[in-house]
């Protein structure tokens, strides 16, 4: 089976957890449902196209700190280290299950490296001044309120610091299969997200797209 083939298997299997989990009348995409912490380790290896084609496009340095929100599974985390040698990682989400998979996904380097938290995106846990990037990798469709979102990413960031976005739906007449029941899902398009960053005080704000319908929208404060 070729590494396509691989991932459209398992982005099948994801979306069938998905449709399961939606007819739960509480759904909300929250992995703490039944069935989470699997999906988030199918989600480890069927985004990892997403990430090996994002990641490069990102400056690395060694001794960066980095924040990843919605760190999901925890897989961005674990290529990240690889990334920036000595480097310190936190990962932050509003999910149990994402924190505890998170965490055993990076055991080996947990209270050392990197550090997983328990959190929510409009009031981030982290003090002013804090990161050389954020990262938010398949996340941003979950934000309860955008602006509040990027305000607090800016807030988090050093000077000159750099949030990066990476999704692989930007555009909502394209992905009218993904479930949603109660609405708290929305596909954001670029020019939407480079609107949020632009009214949160980043500048040089760069989109750039790939294969299909993926996005890295950067920004920098």
């Amino acid at each position: 089976m070729t590494s396509g083939e691989n991932r459209f298997h398992l982005e099948r299997k994801m979306m069938a957890d998905l449709k399961e989990n939606a007819e739960k009348p509480d759904y909300s995409g929250n992995p703490d449902l039944g069935g989470g912490k699997n999906m988030l380790e199918r989600m480890n290896h069927s985004h990892a196209y997403l990430r090996n084609w994002a990641f490069p496009m990102l400056s690395w340095k060694p001794g960066m700190h980095i924040l990843d929100v919605g760190c999901g599974g925890g897989a961005a985390i674990h290529e990240m280290l690889k990334l920036s040698d000595h480097s310190q990682i936190d990962g932050v989400d509003y999910s149990e299950t994402s924190v505890k998979t998170a965490a055993e996904t990076n055991a080996a380097e947990l209270g050392r490296r990197v550090s997983v938290t328990r959190g929510n995106i409009c009031s981030l846990p982290f003090a002013d001044d804090t990161y050389d990037l954020v990262t938010a990798v398949e996340t941003t469709y979950f934000w309860p309120d955008m602006e509040k979102a990027f305000h607090e990413i800016y807030r988090v960031l050093k000077k000159d610091g750099v949030v990066a976005v990476i999704n692989e739906g930007s555009d909502p007449d394209l992905h009218t299969d993904w479930p949603n029941p109660d609405g708290s899902i929305t596909i954001y398009r670029p020019e939407e997200l480079t609107g949020f960053m632009k009214n949160a005080g980043f500048v040089d704000i760069s989109v750039k797209r790939g294969e299909g319908d993926i996005i890295l929208v950067q920004g920098r404060k």
